[in-house]
């Protein structure tokens, strides 16, 4: 049989395409009813490309990334595969209770490492820049966009990564705990506010974000979605990131406990993961802090116990990262396959 690309004729109908758009455009309209859906992503293709709406011709960073969309929109038609490989990188940092200089530091050297070993998107932990528990969230949360979140739009850009993060947001006379994702050109595409945020622990901290603003984004690797440690003990809200059709939840954590009983709460962390994602039938990339003591409030002492975990839709753990340890875990999640006939 045959060997077809996956977008059609080949190189040369690209070219054809991008010369000449308004003909590109006519040819993609004629017909598409009768056309097979392998044929109709590939016409879409030159389409988009011709009139520059994914990128201009010739620039290769920007086809690149049209030709992993039009893998997930042929997954989509033929119903084959739902997503391209992904390499993703956990950064289980030690966060430093309110020391945004040497968080800030620590992220950046460990983002850049996960560049340096061809990660594609890079996540940190829940509020990396100050710590999810510090006490003075409110004085000195910054807004997003914001210096913070600027730093990390710069070296998406100059590392051409993608990168989640958590951080402390004020906006206005409110303060979010919340997470940010962005792409390789450093615009924010998605943010999402931590709903379950354990009130009696944290109301003076930050406000509670709204359940009905669980969002999800069409990025170059298919549709993902945000949320934030204890959102997911609230089942309805990764599964309200599966209703809108993603196939990946990237959530940053804070697990935190008593030194006595930090090896019960990896373990538990570790389950955590695995049992959103069975229910879901979601990958989850949850990437945890390690040590990370927290300096005041009733929590007091309480440490991390890192572990951070990828888990497949059917709730198996793929990777863990090492117990009360700050680790750089590289996975890479497969392009899912057809079921074998």
């Amino acid at each position: 049989m045959k060997s077809v690309s996956a977008f059609g004729p080949g190189t040369n109908a690209l070219s054809r395409a991008t010369a000449n758009p308004k003909r590109a455009i006519r040819a993609a309209d004629r017909g598409a009813a009768n056309r097979s859906p392998r044929s109709r992503v590939f016409w879409l293709v030159l389409m988009l490309l011709a009139t520059g709406i994914c990128g201009a011709a010739g620039e290769m960073e920007k086809e690149s990334i049209v030709i992993a969309q039009a893998q997930v929109a042929l997954a989509a038609a033929e119903g084959a595969v739902q997503h391209p490989g992904l390499r993703v990188a956990m950064i289980q940092m030690d966060v430093i209770d309110g020391d945004l200089a040497e968080n800030t530091r620590r992220a950046e050297k460990s983002i850049r490492e996960a560049a340096d070993q061809k990660a594609d998107l890079v996540c940190l932990p829940e509020a990396a820049d100050l710590g999810w528990l510090y006490q003075k969230a409110r004085e000195n949360a910054q807004p997003i966009p914001g210096a913070y979140t600027d730093l990390l739009s710069n070296l998406a850009k100059e590392l051409n990564v993608w990168i989640c993060g958590g951080c402390l947001e004020k906006d206005g006379e409110k303060t979010f705990n919340s997470a940010i994702l962005i792409d390789r050109s450093g615009a924010i595409v998605l943010k999402h506010r931590k709903i379950s945020t354990l009130p009696k622990l944290t109301a003076h901290l930050y406000d509670a974000g709204n359940s009905g603003d669980i969002k999800v984004v069409d990025t170059e690797f298919g549709r993902v979605g945000v949320t934030i440690c204890a959102d997911n003990f609230n089942i309805v809200h990764p599964q309200k990131v599966a209703d809108q059709g993603a196939w990946l939840l990237i959530t940053p954590h804070g697990f935190a406990e008593k030194q006595e009983d930090l090896l019960d709460n990896g373990v538990a962390f570790i389950n955590h993961i695995k049992n959103v994602a069975s229910k879901t039938k979601l990958w989850v990339v949850g990437t945890n802090t390690a040590l990370s003591e927290v300096a005041g409030g009733d929590w007091k002492g309480y440490l991390h116990s890192g572990a951070s975990t990828i888990a497949d839709p059917a709730g198996k753990a793929k990777v863990i990262g090492r117990f009360l340890e700050p680790d750089l875990v590289i996975y890479d999640i497969p392009v899912a396959t057809p079921p074998s006939e």
